[in-house]
């Protein structure tokens, strides 16, 4: 059975802003798969400069999330992401880590961003992230070393706790 989507046209929601919407579901159905408590910044409520609220072991961290169709990966293997002084000036003042998350939507056409089976879906995307307490205004270099996968918030889990015990694993 071929797959069906609907037309680009079917939802009012403009372009980027389904971007924008699909990147922050592609994060949080991985937090979800991990069994993770996570919970999205109501609209209109986001001074902090974030999108999600991932709940690990130790401490709730917070989360950007940017998602683009064109991100093209630098001669370094990293991805650039502009980023505003207002942003980092919030994430500055946050104790405990704040990641930065880039969406790399592999399709650039709504109808196959995520494509539908008779059972099965499938995201086209792949996301790196980074920690950005310290971010300068600017470009902020995302290195594809950083694939968010389920691990991933393990990894961020240590980090946390690591804020806790004063650097100690």
């Amino acid at each position: 059975m071929p797959a069906v989507s609907p037309p680009p046209s079917l939802g009012d929601i403009a372009s980027a802003d389904r971007i924008g919407r699909i990147g922050t579901y592609y994060v949080r159905s991985l937090a979800a798969q991990a069994g993770i408590r996570n919970e999205e910044t109501s609209p209109g409520e986001d001074y902090g400069a974030v999108d999600l609220t991932v709940h690990l072991t130790k401490s709730p961290v917070t989360v950007q999330v940017k998602t683009g169709t064109s991100q093209r990966r630098n001669n370094d293997g990293t991805y650039s992401v502009r980023v505003k002084a207002e942003w980092c000036a919030k994430w500055s003042n946050q104790a405990l880590p704040v990641y930065l998350v880039l969406v790399v939507l592999s399709r650039k056409d709504f109808a196959s961003m995520v494509t539908q089976a008779e059972r099965s879906a499938t995201w086209h995307a792949h996301a790196y992230w980074t920690q950005v307490n310290d971010a300068r205004p600017g470009t902020v270099r995302v290195p594809v070393q950083n694939r968010l996968h389920l691990d991933t918030f393990r990894v961020w889990d240590d980090q946390v706790r690591r804020v806790f015990t004063g650097g100690a694993a």
